[in-house]
């Protein structure tokens, strides 16, 4: 974004009018929107109102809600999920110390902090950002600067850094190639009381602090992030896998379930994906009083119960796996697979399905899978958890 539309979106002028606006005007396509806007405002400030009210938009899409902040396209992409915010925001609160947030971006985490009564200060790289952060955080200080040379004294208090992982020519997965550069941003961490390093969920283990505290953050069905808590208040090495909003946890510190494997059994549970990637799915097991299945596959066989932190299956039927064997069971017991799931199979969930062809019946859940070296079907059921427990 160019500052002179900064500093008009963050002016009384701009304010009132996007105050004014009717937000339903964001279903317009984007040039009859400015083309409305025009009619009332000069070229360039119909542009950036248009643009804000697209992105209020996006942002309700996104979240369910619009935090009413001043929003680039970019920084929207990075803004941290408001229940991911509030969460953390909670967590830093009982420590009850400043915070000084590095990648401030357009605010969202230092304004969850603010709300928890934290004082707060941010610093931006980007001056356009900066300027709009400012305006969406008042009561905390947002100066424009880089992580690698921060104009604040960091020792007294919280740092919280999330590398920004987007570039002009898309998203970047090599974490020494974030910004701030990853050796940057873990230098920081530990110049501080504190440190929480916000990394993508997918991010190598042995890339995130040493000895840190890990927690995988999954909203609904969405992995969100992994986040690297250092320094006080931190329980080095502990892993923790948390599903919002149901607010449900599992961390190492759990008992953990034998390794050995068992038979299906008349229920399986597929943990969700928080779970598998804080490498927690035996001490799942245990809290459901379930078994493994294979030692290298996160299904679960054991009685029926009820976790926000897995889904659950009545099984059907069991099968080695063969096309013309499956489909010829399908067929004889009157099942339609309605849903698709696999792990360690070789075949895509759409590429089965297509290869199954049409089927009518009642529908039914395959988990497709390889138990002790063999390629397997499970014919499952779904069995109902408490409404929205994952939405």
């Amino acid at each position: 974004m160019e500052v002179a539309r900064a500093r008009f979106l963050v002016s009384d002028r701009a304010r009132v009018a996007l105050s004014a606006l009717d937000p339903a005007l964001a279903a317009l396509p984007p040039h009859q929107l400015a083309d409305r806007l025009r009619r009332d405002w000069p070229p360039a400030e119909a542009a950036a109102l248009a643009e804000q009210l697209s992105l209020r938009g996006r942002a309700f899409v996104r979240f369910g809600e619009d935090p009413g902040l001043r929003y680039t396209a970019a920084g929207l992409e990075m803004l941290a999920h408001p229940l991911l915010a509030a969460r953390r925001a909670r967590r830093l609160a009982a420590l009850g110390l400043p915070v000084t947030d590095l990648t401030v971006g357009l605010g969202g985490d230092i304004r969850a902090c603010l709300a928890a009564g934290l004082p707060c200060r941010g610093l931006e790289r980007d001056y356009a950002t900066a300027i709009l952060a400012a305006a969406n955080l008042p009561g905390a200080a947002v100066a424009r600067g880089d992580a690698s040379a921060p104009p604040f004294r960091l020792r007294d208090g919280v740092v919280l850094l999330d590398p920004s992982r987007r570039s002009v020519v898309g998203r970047r997965f090599d974490v020494q190639a974030f910004a701030p550069p990853w050796t940057v941003t873990l230098a920081r961490l530990t110049e501080a009381i504190a440190g929480v390093l916000k990394a993508p969920p997918g991010v190598d283990h042995d890339r995130l602090p040493a000895a840190c505290e890990v927690e995988f953050v999954q909203l609904g069905r969405s992995l969100r992030e992994a986040v690297a808590w250092v320094g006080h208040g931190a329980d080095p090495g502990l892993r923790r896998a948390v599903l919002l909003p149901a607010g449900a946890e599992i961390d190492s510190r759990a008992p953990a379930a034998s390794a050995s494997p068992g038979h299906v059994g008349s229920v399986v549970f597929d943990p969700e994906s928080c779970v598998t990637r804080a490498g927690l799915v035996r001490h799942l097991a245990a809290r459901l009083g379930a078994h493994l299945l294979d030692p290298q596959v996160a299904y679960l066989s054991g009685p029926p119960a009820v976790d926000p932190l897995a889904s659950a299956f009545a099984v059907l039927d069991v099968m080695h796996f063969s096309l013309a064997r499956l489909r010829g069971r399908l067929r004889e017991r009157g099942w339609r697979p309605s849903e698709i799931r696999r792990r360690a199979f070789p075949l895509e969930p759409d590429d089965l399905r297509r290869l199954l062809g049409p089927q009518q019946g009642d529908p039914v859940t395959l988990l497709c899978t390889t138990l002790a070296g063999q390629r397997t079907v499970i014919v499952a059921r779904p069995i109902a958890r408490a409404a929205d427990e994952t939405a």
